[in-house]
Protein backbone atom coordinates (compact mmCIF):
# COMPACT_ATOMS: atom_id res chain seq x y z
CA UNK A 1 0.00 0.00 0.00
CA UNK A 2 1.37 3.32 -1.47
CA UNK A 3 1.10 6.19 1.19
CA UNK A 4 1.31 9.91 -0.17
CA UNK A 5 1.10 13.47 0.84
CA UNK A 6 -1.01 16.03 0.24
CA UNK A 7 -1.25 20.23 1.45
CA UNK A 8 -4.05 20.63 4.02
CA UNK A 9 -6.58 22.44 2.47
CA UNK A 10 -8.86 22.30 5.36
CA UNK A 11 -10.77 25.46 5.17
CA UNK A 12 -10.53 28.10 8.23
CA UNK A 13 -14.16 28.31 10.25
CA UNK A 14 -15.49 29.44 12.90
CA UNK A 15 -16.93 27.24 15.81
CA UNK A 16 -20.66 28.77 16.72
CA UNK A 17 -23.18 27.38 14.02
CA UNK A 18 -21.50 24.48 13.07
CA UNK A 19 -22.57 21.17 11.49
CA UNK A 20 -20.89 18.20 12.64
CA UNK A 21 -21.21 15.67 9.73
CA UNK A 22 -21.96 12.76 12.20
CA UNK A 23 -21.62 9.75 10.03
CA UNK A 24 -24.04 7.90 12.52
CA UNK A 25 -26.92 10.34 11.67
CA UNK A 26 -25.78 10.44 8.19
CA UNK A 27 -26.45 6.56 7.44
CA UNK A 28 -29.27 6.41 9.16
CA UNK A 29 -31.17 8.90 7.20
CA UNK A 30 -29.83 8.07 4.45
CA UNK A 31 -31.05 4.24 4.57
CA UNK A 32 -34.47 4.81 6.63
CA UNK A 33 -35.75 7.51 4.14
CA UNK A 34 -35.31 5.55 1.28
CA UNK A 35 -38.47 3.47 -0.24
CA UNK A 36 -38.11 -0.27 1.52
CA UNK A 37 -38.15 -1.45 -2.16
CA UNK A 38 -34.79 0.33 -2.83
CA UNK A 39 -32.81 0.40 0.38
CA UNK A 40 -30.00 -1.49 -1.19
CA UNK A 41 -28.78 -4.93 -0.36
CA UNK A 42 -28.67 -6.26 2.90
CA UNK A 43 -24.84 -6.21 3.23
CA UNK A 44 -25.17 -2.16 3.39
CA UNK A 45 -27.22 -2.48 6.30
CA UNK A 46 -26.20 -5.41 8.86
CA UNK A 47 -24.23 -3.45 10.97
CA UNK A 48 -24.75 -0.53 12.85
CA UNK A 49 -24.35 2.13 11.06
CA UNK A 50 -21.41 4.20 12.93
CA UNK A 51 -19.61 0.20 12.62
CA UNK A 52 -20.15 -0.40 8.68
CA UNK A 53 -18.98 3.70 8.16
CA UNK A 54 -15.70 2.60 10.38
CA UNK A 55 -15.30 -0.63 8.59
CA UNK A 56 -15.80 0.64 5.38
CA UNK A 57 -13.20 3.73 5.72
CA UNK A 58 -10.44 1.71 4.81
CA UNK A 59 -10.15 -0.94 2.70
CA UNK A 60 -7.32 -2.76 3.79
CA UNK A 61 -7.42 -6.38 5.04
CA UNK A 62 -6.38 -5.17 8.64
CA UNK A 63 -9.75 -3.59 8.85
CA UNK A 64 -11.36 -6.95 8.78
CA UNK A 65 -9.30 -7.89 12.02
CA UNK A 66 -9.86 -4.59 13.42
CA UNK A 67 -13.78 -4.51 13.05
CA UNK A 68 -13.92 -7.93 14.48
CA UNK A 69 -11.84 -7.49 17.52
CA UNK A 70 -12.97 -3.79 18.20
CA UNK A 71 -17.06 -4.05 17.72
CA UNK A 72 -17.74 -7.94 18.18
CA UNK A 73 -20.64 -8.39 20.33
CA UNK A 74 -18.67 -10.54 23.22
CA UNK A 75 -20.38 -13.27 25.80
CA UNK A 76 -17.45 -14.66 26.11
CA UNK A 77 -13.58 -13.63 24.57
CA UNK A 78 -13.19 -17.20 22.50
CA UNK A 79 -13.26 -14.31 19.27
CA UNK A 80 -9.98 -12.72 21.19
CA UNK A 81 -8.41 -16.22 21.94
CA UNK A 82 -8.88 -17.14 18.13
CA UNK A 83 -7.31 -14.18 16.96
CA UNK A 84 -4.59 -14.33 19.12
CA UNK A 85 -4.23 -17.66 17.79
CA UNK A 86 -4.34 -17.10 13.85
CA UNK A 87 -1.91 -13.98 14.33
CA UNK A 88 0.58 -16.86 15.73
CA UNK A 89 0.18 -18.85 12.17
CA UNK A 90 2.28 -19.01 9.45
CA UNK A 91 0.52 -18.22 5.99
CA UNK A 92 -0.90 -21.56 4.96
CA UNK A 93 -4.18 -23.04 3.09
CA UNK A 94 -6.05 -24.49 5.77
CA UNK A 95 -5.46 -25.38 9.67
CA UNK A 96 -7.70 -28.67 11.42
CA UNK A 97 -9.25 -28.79 14.70
CA UNK A 98 -6.51 -30.48 15.66
CA UNK A 99 -4.12 -28.17 14.72
CA UNK A 100 -5.58 -24.92 16.25
CA UNK A 101 -7.12 -26.41 19.66
CA UNK A 102 -4.00 -26.34 21.89
CA UNK A 103 -2.84 -23.16 21.15
CA UNK A 104 -6.20 -21.49 21.19
CA UNK A 105 -6.97 -23.37 24.85
CA UNK A 106 -3.64 -22.26 25.75
CA UNK A 107 -3.99 -18.82 25.34
CA UNK A 108 -7.44 -18.59 26.81
CA UNK A 109 -6.30 -20.23 30.09
CA UNK A 110 -3.42 -17.89 29.78
CA UNK A 111 -5.94 -15.40 30.63
CA UNK A 112 -8.17 -17.24 32.67
CA UNK A 113 -5.04 -17.95 35.36
CA UNK A 114 -5.22 -14.05 35.48
CA UNK A 115 -8.38 -12.61 35.35
CA UNK A 116 -11.16 -15.67 35.57
CA UNK A 117 -13.73 -13.27 33.79
CA UNK A 118 -13.78 -14.50 30.48
CA UNK A 119 -17.22 -15.21 30.49
CA UNK A 120 -20.42 -12.64 31.21
CA UNK A 121 -22.78 -14.91 32.38
CA UNK A 122 -19.77 -16.44 34.95
CA UNK A 123 -19.04 -20.08 35.40
CA UNK A 124 -19.31 -23.00 32.92
CA UNK A 125 -18.20 -26.43 32.13
CA UNK A 126 -15.12 -25.18 30.21
CA UNK A 127 -14.15 -23.12 33.29
CA UNK A 128 -14.60 -25.99 36.13
CA UNK A 129 -12.39 -27.86 33.60
CA UNK A 130 -9.33 -24.94 34.05
CA UNK A 131 -9.79 -25.20 37.67
CA UNK A 132 -9.64 -29.07 37.57
CA UNK A 133 -6.53 -28.72 35.59
CA UNK A 134 -4.93 -26.14 38.13
CA UNK A 135 -5.59 -29.26 40.08
CA UNK A 136 -4.28 -32.14 38.41
CA UNK A 137 -2.27 -30.78 35.50
CA UNK A 138 -4.28 -33.12 33.38
CA UNK A 139 -4.24 -32.07 29.72
CA UNK A 140 -6.16 -34.36 27.48
CA UNK A 141 -8.99 -34.12 30.21
CA UNK A 142 -9.09 -30.64 29.49
CA UNK A 143 -9.40 -30.88 25.89
CA UNK A 144 -12.34 -33.67 25.94
CA UNK A 145 -14.12 -30.55 27.99
CA UNK A 146 -12.72 -28.41 25.68
CA UNK A 147 -13.67 -29.51 22.05
CA UNK A 148 -17.42 -29.61 23.23
CA UNK A 149 -17.76 -26.05 24.26
CA UNK A 150 -14.90 -24.16 21.43
CA UNK A 151 -16.13 -25.61 18.08
CA UNK A 152 -19.75 -25.37 18.66
CA UNK A 153 -19.73 -21.51 17.95
CA UNK A 154 -16.42 -19.49 18.09
CA UNK A 155 -15.71 -20.49 14.38
CA UNK A 156 -18.84 -19.19 12.93
CA UNK A 157 -19.83 -16.46 15.06
CA UNK A 158 -15.94 -15.21 14.81
CA UNK A 159 -17.11 -12.45 11.84
CA UNK A 160 -20.09 -11.27 13.31
CA UNK A 161 -20.26 -7.94 14.48
CA UNK A 162 -22.14 -4.90 14.93
CA UNK A 163 -25.40 -6.75 14.96
CA UNK A 164 -24.36 -8.26 11.48
CA UNK A 165 -21.14 -9.74 9.90
CA UNK A 166 -18.48 -9.08 7.54
CA UNK A 167 -19.15 -9.19 3.94
CA UNK A 168 -17.82 -12.39 2.55
CA UNK A 169 -15.00 -11.20 0.13
CA UNK A 170 -13.54 -9.62 3.43
CA UNK A 171 -13.36 -12.97 5.78
CA UNK A 172 -10.62 -14.42 7.11
CA UNK A 173 -11.21 -17.85 7.07
CA UNK A 174 -14.01 -20.14 5.70
CA UNK A 175 -14.80 -22.79 8.32
CA UNK A 176 -15.71 -26.21 7.08
CA UNK A 177 -17.07 -28.69 9.89
CA UNK A 178 -17.98 -31.51 8.19
CA UNK A 179 -14.14 -31.55 7.74
CA UNK A 180 -13.06 -30.08 10.72
CA UNK A 181 -11.24 -26.89 9.65
CA UNK A 182 -10.49 -23.72 8.82
CA UNK A 183 -9.71 -23.01 5.23
CA UNK A 184 -7.54 -19.48 4.93
CA UNK A 185 -8.38 -16.62 2.78
CA UNK A 186 -6.21 -14.58 1.36
CA UNK A 187 -6.65 -11.90 3.35
CA UNK A 188 -5.65 -13.83 6.42
CA UNK A 189 -2.52 -14.96 4.27
CA UNK A 190 -1.87 -11.20 3.60
CA UNK A 191 -1.62 -10.37 7.35
CA UNK A 192 0.54 -13.27 8.11
CA UNK A 193 3.13 -12.11 5.90
CA UNK A 194 3.58 -8.86 7.70
CA UNK A 195 5.86 -9.57 11.25
CA UNK A 196 5.75 -6.05 11.97
CA UNK A 197 1.68 -5.50 11.53
CA UNK A 198 1.16 -8.47 13.50
CA UNK A 199 2.72 -8.03 16.75
CA UNK A 200 1.04 -4.66 16.27
CA UNK A 201 -2.38 -6.11 15.94
CA UNK A 202 -1.26 -8.76 19.11
CA UNK A 203 -0.75 -6.13 20.86
CA UNK A 204 -4.18 -4.19 19.74
CA UNK A 205 -6.09 -7.68 20.58
CA UNK A 206 -4.47 -8.14 23.74
CA UNK A 207 -5.53 -4.48 24.90
CA UNK A 208 -9.28 -5.20 24.03
CA UNK A 209 -9.29 -8.71 25.68
CA UNK A 210 -7.64 -7.28 28.77
CA UNK A 211 -10.64 -4.18 28.73
CA UNK A 212 -13.54 -6.55 28.42
CA UNK A 213 -12.28 -8.51 30.88
CA UNK A 214 -11.18 -6.10 33.58
CA UNK A 215 -15.44 -4.99 33.00
CA UNK A 216 -16.80 -8.70 33.73
CA UNK A 217 -14.76 -8.39 36.53
CA UNK A 218 -16.13 -5.75 37.82
CA UNK A 219 -19.78 -7.27 36.86
CA UNK A 220 -19.96 -4.27 34.52
CA UNK A 221 -19.79 -1.25 36.54
CA UNK A 222 -19.24 2.22 36.14
CA UNK A 223 -15.98 2.81 35.96
CA UNK A 224 -13.28 5.09 34.48
CA UNK A 225 -10.53 4.59 32.10
CA UNK A 226 -7.34 7.43 33.39
CA UNK A 227 -4.77 7.78 31.71
CA UNK A 228 -1.35 7.50 33.31
CA UNK A 229 1.36 9.57 31.76
CA UNK A 230 4.18 8.36 33.63
CA UNK A 231 3.40 4.52 32.74
CA UNK A 232 1.41 4.92 29.19
CA UNK A 233 -1.17 2.89 30.40
CA UNK A 234 -4.77 3.32 31.12
CA UNK A 235 -5.81 2.99 34.68
CA UNK A 236 -9.11 1.25 34.99
CA UNK A 237 -10.82 2.86 38.55
CA UNK A 238 -14.03 1.00 39.62
CA UNK A 239 -15.47 2.13 43.24
CA UNK A 240 -12.90 -0.88 44.58
CA UNK A 241 -9.46 -0.81 42.89
CA UNK A 242 -7.59 0.56 40.33
CA UNK A 243 -6.10 -1.65 37.73
CA UNK A 244 -3.19 -1.13 35.14
CA UNK A 245 -4.59 -1.89 31.39
CA UNK A 246 -2.55 -1.98 27.91
CA UNK A 247 -0.53 1.08 26.53
CA UNK A 248 -2.83 4.11 25.03
CA UNK A 249 -1.44 3.38 22.11
CA UNK A 250 -2.79 0.13 21.67
CA UNK A 251 -5.47 0.40 22.67
CA UNK A 252 -6.39 3.62 21.08
CA UNK A 253 -4.53 3.30 17.43
CA UNK A 254 -7.24 0.73 15.98
CA UNK A 255 -9.81 3.27 16.53
CA UNK A 256 -7.71 5.43 13.79
CA UNK A 257 -6.77 2.38 11.10
CA UNK A 258 -3.23 2.29 12.76
CA UNK A 259 -2.69 6.36 11.42
CA UNK A 260 -2.12 9.19 13.10
CA UNK A 261 -4.89 11.58 14.07
CA UNK A 262 -4.12 14.25 12.53
CA UNK A 263 -1.86 13.71 9.38
CA UNK A 264 -3.31 10.07 9.03
CA UNK A 265 0.67 9.05 8.59
CA UNK A 266 0.84 5.18 9.22
CA UNK A 267 2.44 5.12 12.89
CA UNK A 268 5.15 3.05 13.53
CA UNK A 269 5.02 1.50 16.94
CA UNK A 270 8.69 0.21 16.74
CA UNK A 271 10.63 3.27 16.19
CA UNK A 272 12.46 5.40 18.13
CA UNK A 273 11.01 8.19 20.28
CA UNK A 274 12.60 10.89 18.17
CA UNK A 275 11.22 9.48 14.53
CA UNK A 276 8.48 11.44 13.04
CA UNK A 277 6.09 8.53 12.84
CA UNK A 278 6.59 7.50 16.28
CA UNK A 279 3.21 6.96 18.57
CA UNK A 280 2.35 9.94 20.89
CA UNK A 281 -0.33 9.72 23.30
CA UNK A 282 -2.18 13.16 22.86
CA UNK A 283 -4.34 15.47 24.72
CA UNK A 284 -6.79 16.75 22.28
CA UNK A 285 -7.48 19.36 24.45
CA UNK A 286 -4.32 20.40 26.64
CA UNK A 287 -4.37 20.32 30.30
CA UNK A 288 -3.86 24.46 30.61
CA UNK A 289 -7.61 24.58 29.46
CA UNK A 290 -8.78 23.28 31.99
CA UNK A 291 -7.22 25.61 34.26
CA UNK A 292 -10.58 27.62 33.51
CA UNK A 293 -12.54 27.76 36.66
CA UNK A 294 -16.24 26.66 34.53
CA UNK A 295 -13.66 23.21 33.04
CA UNK A 296 -11.88 22.70 36.16
CA UNK A 297 -14.19 19.73 37.03
CA UNK A 298 -13.83 17.84 33.82
CA UNK A 299 -10.67 15.38 33.68
CA UNK A 300 -8.62 15.93 30.25
CA UNK A 301 -6.67 12.13 30.93
CA UNK A 302 -10.11 10.54 30.58
CA UNK A 303 -10.30 8.57 27.13
CA UNK A 304 -12.49 10.73 25.57
CA UNK A 305 -10.02 13.19 25.29
CA UNK A 306 -7.00 11.56 23.85
CA UNK A 307 -6.37 10.63 20.53
CA UNK A 308 -2.86 9.25 18.97
CA UNK A 309 -0.77 11.28 16.88
CA UNK A 310 2.80 10.79 15.39
CA UNK A 311 5.62 12.79 17.06
CA UNK A 312 5.68 15.48 14.00
CA UNK A 313 1.56 16.41 14.46
CA UNK A 314 2.52 16.38 18.43
CA UNK A 315 5.78 17.45 19.19
CA UNK A 316 7.57 18.90 16.01
CA UNK A 317 8.41 21.54 13.98
CA UNK A 318 5.08 23.44 13.33
CA UNK A 319 3.23 20.53 15.55
CA UNK A 320 -0.04 20.87 17.57
CA UNK A 321 1.79 21.07 21.15
CA UNK A 322 -1.05 22.95 23.35
CA UNK A 323 -2.90 24.34 20.19
CA UNK A 324 -6.48 23.66 20.21
CA UNK A 325 -6.94 21.13 16.60
CA UNK A 326 -9.17 22.83 13.67
CA UNK A 327 -12.81 22.35 13.50
CA UNK A 328 -12.83 19.14 11.18
CA UNK A 329 -10.60 17.32 13.99
CA UNK A 330 -13.09 18.35 16.81
CA UNK A 331 -15.72 16.87 14.73
CA UNK A 332 -13.44 13.73 14.15
CA UNK A 333 -13.41 13.14 17.85
CA UNK A 334 -16.81 13.53 18.59
CA UNK A 335 -17.66 10.58 16.01
CA UNK A 336 -14.80 8.85 17.48
CA UNK A 337 -16.38 9.25 20.93
CA UNK A 338 -19.68 8.30 19.34
CA UNK A 339 -18.34 5.09 18.30
CA UNK A 340 -17.05 3.72 21.69
CA UNK A 341 -21.20 4.57 22.92
CA UNK A 342 -21.94 1.94 19.79
CA UNK A 343 -19.73 -0.69 21.16
CA UNK A 344 -21.01 -4.19 23.44
CA UNK A 345 -20.84 -3.06 27.21
CA UNK A 346 -17.26 -2.42 28.33
CA UNK A 347 -15.05 -0.52 29.75
CA UNK A 348 -14.25 2.25 27.02
CA UNK A 349 -18.28 2.89 26.71
CA UNK A 350 -19.03 3.30 30.56
CA UNK A 351 -15.67 5.71 30.92
CA UNK A 352 -16.67 7.89 27.91
CA UNK A 353 -20.69 8.20 29.04
CA UNK A 354 -19.62 8.97 32.72
CA UNK A 355 -16.37 11.85 31.73
CA UNK A 356 -19.02 13.56 30.03
CA UNK A 357 -21.76 12.67 32.33
CA UNK A 358 -23.92 11.37 29.43
CA UNK A 359 -26.70 8.77 28.68
CA UNK A 360 -26.61 7.94 24.92
CA UNK A 361 -24.62 8.75 21.71
CA UNK A 362 -26.77 12.09 21.59
CA UNK A 363 -25.62 13.42 24.84
CA UNK A 364 -21.92 12.64 24.08
CA UNK A 365 -21.88 14.67 20.58
CA UNK A 366 -24.47 17.40 22.41
CA UNK A 367 -21.83 18.06 25.56
CA UNK A 368 -18.30 17.59 23.55
CA UNK A 369 -19.40 20.17 21.20
CA UNK A 370 -21.10 22.57 23.87
CA UNK A 371 -17.40 22.16 25.48
CA UNK A 372 -15.58 23.03 21.84
CA UNK A 373 -17.69 26.25 21.62
CA UNK A 374 -16.41 27.42 25.10
CA UNK A 375 -12.90 28.82 23.43
CA UNK A 376 -14.73 30.25 20.25
CA UNK A 377 -11.79 29.46 18.23
CA UNK A 378 -11.68 30.81 14.57
CA UNK A 379 -9.13 29.21 13.33
CA UNK A 380 -7.46 25.60 15.49
CA UNK A 381 -4.53 23.85 14.35
CA UNK A 382 -3.75 21.78 11.65
CA UNK A 383 -1.11 19.59 9.53
CA UNK A 384 1.33 21.36 7.03
CA UNK A 385 0.43 17.34 5.02
CA UNK A 386 -2.02 15.19 5.37
CA UNK A 387 -1.01 11.31 4.28
CA UNK A 388 -3.49 9.79 1.65
CA UNK A 389 -2.95 5.54 0.76
CA UNK A 390 -3.76 3.80 -2.70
Amino acid sequence: MSQRAEPNAQRSVTARGRQPALFSNYFIHLWAGRPSATRGPLWLIIMKPIIQEFYSSDKSVVSTLRTIVLFGRNVSTYKFALASTLLNLKPKNFITYEDLRDDFLKSLFSHYQKNPHQYQAGKNSLTKAFDQYKIDSNWNDLLKTAEKNIYNNVFDAFHNVGGGAIKKEHILFEHLPNEKKLVLTDNINAILEQQDLIEELKNENESRWKIVEEAWKNNLSPNFLVYNQATDEFVSVSSTDRTNLRSAVSVLLPYQHGCCFYCKKKINCTTNSEDSDFPDVDHFIAHSYFKRPDLSHINPDGIWNLVISCKECNRGSGGKFERLPALSYQNEIVNRNVLFTEEHRHSLKNSILLSLNAQNHIEVQRRMLSLFDKFNMIEGWKPLLIYHYE
